[in-house]
C-alpha cells in the first residue's frame, strides 16, 4: 500500500469519526425529548379505559391538513396549523382502572427517571387527596420549549403526555383546547379551569 493511499484511508477514517461524534449529540438530544413509554402498554390489559396516542412527524403533517377544517377563529386555526407543522411528536398514554392498585409506582418512576436528564425541569407539582399528583416538565431551548411532559396519577388512573417540538407556552394551551390532550383524549370529561 502506498503512503498516499494509506493517508487517504486514514483521512477518510478520521472524517468518519468526526461526523459520528458531531451527529451523536443531536441524536442523543432528540432521544431525550421523546420519552420511552412502551412499558406502560402492559397496563392496557388491566384498564377499563385506554388512550394510547402516538403521532410522529408524518402523522402530525396529516393532522395539520385536518386542522384547517376545524372550527374556531381563522387566527387560531392558522396558529394551530403552524404549530402542528413544527412538532415532531405527540405521545399520550392514559389508563383508567376499576380498582386501586392496578399500576405500580415503579411504572411512573421509570418515566420520572427519564425526566431527570439534563435539560428537563419540573415546573409544576401538585398533590391532592387520595394520592393524586400532577406534574409538568419542560425541556427548554433558546427562546422556546423544545418538549414538554405531563404526568398525572390518581389511585385509579394514570396519564403521561409527551409533546416534542419547538413551541411557546401559549401553544401548549392551544393544543390542549383543540385536542384535550391533558385529559388523555377524554373530550367529554375535560377539567374545568379554576
Amino acid at each position: 500500500m502506498t503512503n498516499e493511499r494509506f493517508l487517504g484511508l486514514l483521512l477518510c477514517f478520521v472524517c468518519g469519526l468526526l461526523v459520528s461524534f458531531c451527529a451523536f449529540p443531536l441524536t442523543g438530544a432528540a432521544q431525550q425529548e421523546k420519552l420511552r413509554l412502551d412499558h406502560l402498554h402492559q397496563l392496557a390489559n388491566r384498564a377499563t379505559e385506554v388512550v394510547e396516542v402516538s403521532l410522529d412527524q408524518t402523522a402530525l403533517k396529516a393532522l395539520t391538513k385536518l386542522t384547517a377544517l376545524s372550527e374556531g377563529s381563522n387566527r387560531d386555526r392558522e396558529k394551530l396549523s403552524g404549530l402542528t407543522s413544527r412538532l415532531r411528536g405527540v405521545y399520550v398514554r392514559g389508563y383508567e382502572f376499576e380498582r386501586e392498585g392496578e399500576y405500580s409506582p415503579n411504572d411512573i418512576e421509570a418515566v420520572r427517571l427519564q425526566l431527570r436528564a439534563p435539560g428537563w425541569t419540573r415546573i409544576v407539582q401538585v398533590g391532592g387527596r387520595g394520592n393524586s399528583y400532577d406534574e409538568i416538565y419542560l425541556k427548554q431551548g433558546n427562546d422556546e420549549v423544545d418538549a414538554y411532559a405531563v404526568i398525572s396519577t390518581a389511585p385509579k388512573n394514570v396519564c403521561v403526555i409527551n409533546v416534542i417540538g419547538p413551541m411557546r407556552l401559549d401553544d401548549i394551551g392551544l393544543l390542549d383546547r383543540e385536542y384535550g390532550i391533558s385529559n388523555c383524549g377524554k373530550h367529554g370529561n375535560r377539567r374545568k379551569s379554576r
